[in-house]
């Protein structure tokens, strides 16, 4: 996994607000102090703008490790869930029924912790596929989330190594 998350269990302090351009869409990643409390995708935004951060070398080079500190939040369910989608290898998808057989669970509660995931990107629940198609992205089954989760996967697919 490109992304080593320290899992922080509290933050304080004023909340910073980075927009990051990625090949996807643009990312907002809210932090207190040094630590990412959300992610968001922002859709109302053009995707041709361009931004230095530094999490631009994971798209010149997803085999770069990056290490994040995400504050730990969600039921011990959703936490096992969310842990479980972290082990999916980049560039590769499960469905929702494969990934609740292998923690013991059923797929539409995988479903709908991928839904609640509030870290867009780092934990990668843009992997996780229905049997019958792409299944959603955060909530949605068409629009512009689907979108970002087509070229997530693209970038994905064509850098797989």
């Amino acid at each position: 996994m490109p992304f080593v998350i320290q899992w922080v269990e509290s933050c304080s302090g004023a909340e910073d607000i980075v927009k990051l351009q990625t090949p996807a869409g643009q990312l907002v990643i809210y932090s207190q102090q040094d630590v990412i409390t959300r992610t968001d995708w922002e859709l109302d935004v053009c995707f041709n703008q361009s931004c230095e951060h530094e999490l631009d070398p994971y798209w010149q080079n997803p085999d770069k490790r990056i290490n994040i500190k995400l504050l730990k939040q969600g039921s011990a369910y959703r936490n096992q869930v969310w842990a479980a989608l972290c082990q999916i290898p980049f560039g590769e998808t499960i469905s929702y029924s494969a990934l609740a057989k292998k923690i013991g669970s059923s797929a539409r509660a995988v479903g709908n912790a991928c839904r609640d995931n509030p870290y867009a990107l780092f934990i990668p629940c843009h992997r996780v596929v229905s049997v019958s198609g792409m299944g959603g992205y955060c909530g949605q089954t068409d629009g512009g989330l689907m979108t970002i989760k087509y070229k997530l996967l693209e970038f994905e697919a064509s850098h797989k190594r």
